[in-house]
């Protein structure tokens, strides 16, 4: 697969695709094994590598997989900022070979608006990934969102439609997701130029788990972010406040300064 973009709008699954994904690299008994060969060998040659990984999935997320007749697998946690080649900067993940990486939340890290410093140390990594038999799935809401060198390197799959079947007690066992295949960044194109209409320009198929794929991840790992930095804050105004007067005071301020920039919004980075 390469460089694979997971995108569709929020609550569609795309998070809970890319894990189901990542589980069946985990148990994918010829990968683990060929990713392990490769090791040992780099160990015969010098290298000062001792662990040898019993699986082959890393990601910025912690996941945790569970198969019958199988030991329990989780994967490796990665920063993505820290993927590319070594290089006097930034100090870089040892990667893998046959190593599969799942990148949520993909265009804080591959931002579309902060192409022009793009580091070449990692924008080269992607375009040479493939020497490594490395796969790399990316999930985001819109591929516009990642920066352009990756996604003419990459395939797309959108997230068309989740159906989740529950069991007696109201849990998830049955994940389905219809999902549509775009081999490339021209067909990607195509398919949005002719409003996504364009059967030429995709695969279409039905991908089915049959256990609840949410019990291998935290889906509301994001949540707490919403209230950093709010420990020992209230509401903007508390129902003992919200007298007509003051909120028609407060409704007047906001109408009058909708487009007010707060201070330090925009801070100039220093030179490193």
């Amino acid at each position: 697969m390469g460089i694979e973009i997971i995108f569709a709008p929020p609550r569609r699954g795309k998070t809970c695709y890319m894990t189901h994904k990542a589980r069946e690299y985990a148990f994918n008994c010829e990968r683990n094994r060929s990713m392990q060969k490769e090791i040992v060998l780099k160990q015969a040659s010098g290298f000062g590598v001792q662990t040898i990984p019993q699986h082959c999935v890393s990601a910025n997320y912690p996941m945790e997989f569970h198969k019958f007749g199988y030991s329990v697998r989780r994967n490796r946690i990665i920063n993505p900022y820290r993927l590319g080649f070594d290089n006097p900067f930034v100090r870089t993940h040892f990667s893998l070979p046959y190593e599969v990486y799942a990148v949520t939340e993909a265009q804080k890290y591959l931002n579309s608006r902060m192409s022009l410093y793009f580091p070449d140390w990692q924008s080269r990594w992607y375009e040479q990934h493939g020497h490594n038999d490395l796969e790399i799935m990316l999930d985001t809401q819109r591929p516009s969102l990642i920066d352009v060198n990756v996604r003419d390197l990459a395939c797309f799959t959108e997230i068309m439609k989740l159906k989740i079947k529950y069991d007696d007690f109201g849990k998830p066992c049955r994940l389905q997701w219809l999902v549509r295949h775009i081999p490339d960044s021209w067909a990607y194109e195509s398919y949005l130029k002719s409003g996504k209409k364009d059967k030429a320009c995709y695969d279409e198929e039905v991908v089915t788990a049959d256990y609840n794929v949410f019990a291998s991840y935290d889906s509301q790992s994001c949540k707490p972010k919403f209230y950093q930095g709010h420990e020992n804050a209230d509401f903007d105004y508390t129902a003992a406040e919200q007298t007509e007067e003051t909120m028609q005071g407060y409704i007047r301020y906001l109408l009058q300064n909708d487009d007010e920039l707060p201070e330090k919004f925009y801070i100039k980075k220093r030179a490193a």
